[in-house]
């Protein structure tokens, strides 16, 4: 795609050295680079290259994007480049300067964006965001979000998703075998003891009824945020999340060193040591972890995930299961864990091979205007949406796909650029899964913590020192973690000498980094 277009290039980019030559500049600012858009005869037609998923339709297929482009002038040409490829194909396009006018969808890293904004690249659009109303108005409305999307160097190379869907902020939730317990004359359990009873019973009392030592208490995935147990925790006093930085009272922890982690080891092995967690939590992936959900008899007990139905079918989450509050632990802590996923920060990037930058500001805002942004993320009405008065609806799907399935088909949703406010959820009627997820959102709102890690932009040499630091010390923590709950290794014995070795691997330079990079955010 990129080099049929390379002589186009050429005579682009010989036109610009001709005039920065003419004006007496050297290198040309953000702004400078605006002014001097180079303006096509005709419709003006940008090569794109999209960051989708799996689920991901073709983005030149959707009339959502046909719609923005007959409104812009801008015709916009989508090589969409899926995940599992995307790091390679990406690291070859930068390593090679064959680069397409825009990147869209996300897949940038921090990393990505110093190196080649600083390499000119990547265009700052800080002089171009004037030509975009709907952006300018979001980053005055949301000073933190400006202040996340600003690089070391002061200026500002990509442009966000920003989402107030606050139940995404809490994506792990408990839940229970209500007929199980029902079977037995239980009540759901609230404290780590009462959860512990049930799960006995559930082991031994065969509450499906089917004469075999098939239940499976309580499953989940270890080391995971949608299925995992970092969250549980929070009933020992410390809560745990992935690469263990935690911020208790403006003060930067490392969660794997604390005393309430410890404790809730010891529980966890508790629990795997009667055979009451299942025994793969280390070793099974999301399709086996979904199929003992799903499995034709009734099996799990308990389990961890974003949404029941896709765990254990929509007939079951709605007939068998129930979510459950946080655990209360032995010292009457009940916690649980909050993240910041309201910002996807690098979902649209101008490159220095563009054309007009100004008028591909002019197009990327229109991902912004509320009824764009709205189907863009959601549906398109008519397809996946119905609009009546100032209401969206979502509809159901064809049969034989999920909403998810349909809606991915359809519109770009997650991998585009655009806002959701929470004035904007609030115009949105869900299917019945979603607004479950409100109401679960609403359930452990109260307990989880207040203070939040925030997005921190690193420098090129703190993020490299963090990578350095970070793959050996969270390896080291989770082995550690896996001995201890299987029972090949006893905390008690190690607990000390483990804390030792972190801070031989810099665990404390690790936490100093962050604690500087959040006081300079502050």
């Amino acid at each position: 795609m990129r080099k049929q277009r390379f002589l186009k290039q050429v005579f682009y980019l010989g036109m610009a050295t001709v005039i920065i030559a003419g004006s007496g500049v050297g290198c040309s600012s953000v702004g400078d680079q605006g002014k001097e858009s180079i303006k096509q005869e005709g419709p003006l037609t940008l090569q794109a290259v999209a960051a989708v998923g799996a689920l991901s339709g073709d983005f030149n297929q959707m009339d959502i994007l046909k719609r923005i482009s007959s409104e812009t002038g801008v015709n916009v040409e989508y090589e969409c480049i899926p995940g599992n490829v995307w790091n390679e194909k990406k690291n070859l396009m930068l390593a090679s300067n064959d680069l397409p006018d825009l990147f869209i969808g996300g897949g940038l890293s921090d990393s990505d964006i110093n190196k080649y904004g600083k390499a000119g690249m990547l265009l700052p659009l800080d002089d171009l965001i004037q030509y975009a109303p709907n952006v300018s108005a979001m980053l005055e409305k949301y000073p933190e979000l400006k202040k996340a999307l600003t690089s070391p160097d002061g200026k500002i190379y990509t442009l966000p998703f920003y989402d107030e869907f606050l139940p995404e902020n809490i994506p792990d939730n408990l839940f229970i075998n209500k007929t199980w317990l029902d079977q037995l004359g239980l009540d759901v359990p609230k404290t780590t003891d009462e959860f512990y009873e049930v799960l006995k019973a559930f082991k031994t009392q065969d509450p499906n009824g089917n004469g075999k030592n098939d239940e499976i208490p309580f499953t989940y995935r270890a080391n995971q945020v949608y299925t995992g147990d970092y969250s549980l925790s929070g009933a020992f006093g410390t809560l745990d999340v992935p690469g263990h930085i935690i911020l208790e009272d403006g003060e930067v922890k490392f969660s794997a060193m604390e005393n309430g982690y410890k404790e809730a080891i010891k529980w966890f092995r508790k629990l795997y040591s009667e055979g009451l967690i299942d025994q793969e939590i280390f070793t099974q992936d999301q399709s086996q972890y979904v199929s003992k959900g799903k499995s034709e008899e009734m099996i799990v007990g308990a389990f961890i995930i974003y949404a029941d139905e896709n765990f254990v079918g929509a007939e079951r989450a709605y007939n068998d299961y129930v979510v459950m509050e946080p655990l209360i632990g032995p010292n009457g802590d009940q916690k649980w864990n909050r993240y910041n996923y309201s910002m996807y920060l690098d979902k649209f990037a101008i490159t220095n091979v563009n054309p007009d930058p100004i008028a591909t500001m002019k197009w990327i805002d229109k991902f912004y205007e509320e009824d764009i942004s709205i189907q863009v993320h959601w549906g398109e009405v008519g397809k996946s949406l119905q609009k009546e008065g100032e209401m969206y609806k979502i509809v159901e799907a064809p049969e034989g796909m999920s909403i998810d399935e349909y809606r991915f088909k359809t519109v770009p949703a997650a991998n585009a650029p655009g806002i959701m406010t929470s004035e904007m959820y609030e115009k949105i009627d869900f299917a019945v899964d979603k607004k479950k997820k409100i109401e679960r959102y609403n359930l452990y709102d109260p307990y989880a913590n207040k203070e939040v890690m925030p997005v921190i932009r690193f420098t090129d040499e703190e993020l490299n020192e963090l990578s350095t630091i970070s793959t050996d010390l969270n390896n080291y923590v989770e082995e550690m973690k896996a001995k201890w709950i299987t029972g090949t290794s006893d905390i008690e014995k190690d607990w000390e000498d483990y804390k030792s070795r972190l801070k031989e691997m810099n665990v404390e330079r690790y936490v100093q980094i962050y604690q500087e990079g959040y006081e300079r955010y502050k």
